[in-house]
């Protein structure tokens, strides 16, 4: 099993680099660059201050070998630091991937989300065993059975539709017109009160039920 586990290992980490290097290309020969989002007020040298500090002025594969060094290294590092103080060689000099919407540091933004995530994804499995299991028993017990071919059809769907279609569905269904269940999940929403713990479970149905489904199918 060990030597299954390196093995496969050892194959996915090119695949991996072969990959990102392909999407890095394709973008690199897009006609913009992250600059082009910027204000028309900004001045010319300003912006192009923004491009050096990018490292939009090297060549590609200088700034592909950018890219792994921030994606493999700096990155860890600063998960390490920020989750679990752990702080490994310069922390205050080691570059930073800053979110161009809120202007603040990607990893702490993935910090903050990541309990929320844990919770929705954990439970969406969970459901979906739960679901799944008497299902298929029932369903292999009664073979053929119209409750056999409406668990076959439930479990094609689930498998076949994306979730971002099927949670766009639930969004428009259950928050735009019955109105029963928030559109937006707020990720920063403090439990510390009984109504919010209610929004907080209002909130996470419609995310855990689209992922339960599509798990289920699965």
């Amino acid at each position: 099993m060990i030597q299954y586990i390196i093995r496969r290992l050892l194959i996915a980490i090119p695949t991996l680099l072969v990959i990102s290097f392909i999407i890095f290309a394709i973008l690199d020969l897009a006609p913009n660059d992250p600059t082009g989002n910027l204000p028309m007020t900004v001045p010319p040298e300003v912006r192009e201050k923004i491009r050096i500090s990018l490292g939009l002025d090297k060549p590609m594969h200088i700034r592909f070998g950018m890219w792994l060094n921030q994606f493999f290294i700096n990155e860890p590092l600063n998960i390490l630091d920020e989750a679990f103080g752990i702080s490994i060689g310069d922390a205050e000099n080691r570059t930073r991937v800053v979110s161009w919407a809120t202007r603040s540091p990607v990893v702490d933004l993935i910090i903050q989300r990541v309990p929320q995530t844990l919770w929705v994804v954990g439970l969406s499995y969970l459901f979906g065993i739960l679901i799944a299991l008497p299902i298929g028993i029932v369903s292999a017990y009664k073979q053929y059975s119209w409750f056999d071919q409406i668990g076959t059809f439930v479990s094609m769907v689930g498998f076949s539709v994306p979730t971002f279609f099927t949670g766009m569905v639930a969004i428009i269904l259950f928050s735009v017109q019955l109105e029963w269940f928030p559109m937006i999940y707020d990720t920063t929403l403090v439990v510390d009160s009984w109504e919010n713990f209610v929004l907080q479970v209002k909130q996470m149905i419609m995310p855990v039920a689209v992922l339960a489904l599509y798990s289920k199918s699965h």
